[in-house]
């Protein structure tokens, strides 16, 4: 058995209720006895010795019902990194723990090296890939919301949701009194532009015939331009409106593509400006367009491929980056990248979401991620090695974390050997790993 040191111990002891403990079993302090050591374990054999029932009989407490067993067996059986001692209590030798040099540096002793792992810092291009939620939405284009040119009240709906429609073809009627004064205002301006053209050809023969007056040729010149002007203003007013009779408004889809949406019903009050009454869609006019995050968004390249798995279609899909968004979502944090699927895929149905992974490039020097500890929640820092056992710490800026990796901006330079795995055994402080 190690030479050990007892220290006596006076405790004050309270008796427990006679009902758990029994008449001749006092306790300390009403604490629950201890299960007694084996008698071959350390702590057994300590207690069975002469002055282990010595100090036992001290605190008036069986060996096996040692309340202070923890500490009893603390000192008497001695820790893998302690000292025997003759004259005391055993010390701590300190040869597992790092230690810091003048320069600096950090030394590590020889049995924790292997629980750490060295990496040369890479230099040159790497290629990652991003991932980000995406969805199938229309082209710009490619959707049509009709509203209506005109007040009035939707007379009839000759088309519903779902069903395929060519360009110009009637989608609904609409009785619209604007319509009808249109319609009247263009053939009144047609009938004056003609008085007009009447008017000025009389005086042009009068001036051949040698009767007619300069004057009245003049004023006959400003009413047909009077004349036709309002004509125009007629017809584009009437072009709005389009083809028809009286207060009749037929609407017909500007596109061809699909009924996506139907918004009105027969006998709604309708105004221009108003809300659209349906959505005509092409369903081949479709991307992809990916979230990505506002961090992610510089790695992005326009013509950057990419592939893209919709929940629809597990099998991934060719693409490419074609546009990049300039605004960032307030709430979100991300930013719209639309993709151009290489191979038109037909049926695909725009709100599908799905994944995209874009083949984003990082050039210059790059770490695993884990090999960079922060403190004080915005520094960063590595530890590069300077010998078989010593460390050197240096401060880094970095860029953002990609696929497990991460561009360092400065700090380090290609070929510096930095603890990639293990660093935090050289710096306890550090908070986290980034």
């Amino acid at each position: 058995m190690p030479n050990v040191n007892f220290v006596e111990t006076r405790t004050l002891a309270t008796p427990a209720p006679r009902a758990m403990w029994g008449e001749n079993e006092p306790s300390v302090a009403g604490l629950p006895p201890w299960l007694p050591p084996r008698a071959s374990s350390p702590a057994g054999k300590a207690l069975s010795s002469p002055r282990g029932k010595d100090l036992a009989k001290r605190v008036r407490m069986s060996p096996h019902r040692l309340l202070s067993l923890g500490l009893v067996v603390s000192a008497l059986v001695s820790a893998p990194s302690c000292t025997e001692s003759r004259g005391g209590i055993a010390e701590s030798s300190g040869d597992a723990a790092p230690t810091l040099g003048p320069d600096g540096s950090v030394r590590l002793p020889k049995a924790s090296l292997r629980y750490l792992r060295v990496e040369a810092v890479r230099s040159g291009s790497e290629t990652f890939d991003l991932r980000a939620p995406a969805r199938v939405e229309f082209r710009d284009g490619a959707v049509s919301r009709v509203g209506a040119p005109a007040g009035g009240r939707v007379a009839t709906i000759v088309v519903k949701t779902g069903d395929r429609v060519r360009a110009g073809q009637p989608l609904l009627t609409i009785a619209s009194p604007d319509a009808a004064s249109a319609r009247t205002a263009l053939a009144a301006a047609r009938a004056a532009l003609r008085d007009a053209q009447a008017g000025l050809d009389r005086q042009q023969r009068m001036m051949k015939e040698g009767v007619g007056i300069e004057r009245e040729r003049l004023e006959a010149e400003y009413h047909l331009t009077a004349a036709q002007a309002e004509a125009d203003r007629a017809e584009a007013t009437a072009g709005l409106v389009g083809d028809g009779h009286g207060a009749e408004l037929v609407v017909r889809s500007p596109i061809a593509g699909t009924v996506i949406g139907l918004r009105t019903s027969v006998g709604s009050a309708v105004e221009p400006g108003g809300e659209p009454l349906l959505e005509v869609g092409d369903p081949e006019g479709v991307w992809i367009v990916a979230d990505v995050t506002d961090h992610e968004l510089p790695l992005v390249r326009d013509g950057a491929s990419a592939d893209v798995t919709l929940a629809t279609s597990p099998t991934p899909m060719a693409a490419s980056v074609v546009a990049i968004g300039s605004v960032v979502d307030n709430a979100l944090r991300t930013a719209p990248v639309r993709l151009a699927l290489a191979t038109p895929v037909p049926g695909l149905r725009p709100g599908t979401f799905g994944r995209a992974r874009i083949k984003t490039v990082a050039q210059g020097a790059t770490l695993p991620t884990e090999a960079v500890l922060i403190q004080g929640g915005k520094d960063c820092i590595v530890y590069v090695e300077k010998g078989d056992d010593t460390f050197e710490r240096r401060s880094v800026v970095v860029g953002r974390p990609v696929e497990g990796r991460v561009q360092v901006l400065s700090g380090v330079a290609p070929g510096d050997r930095v603890v990639v795995s293990g660093a935090l055994l050289l710096d306890g402080s550090a908070e986290q790993l980034l």
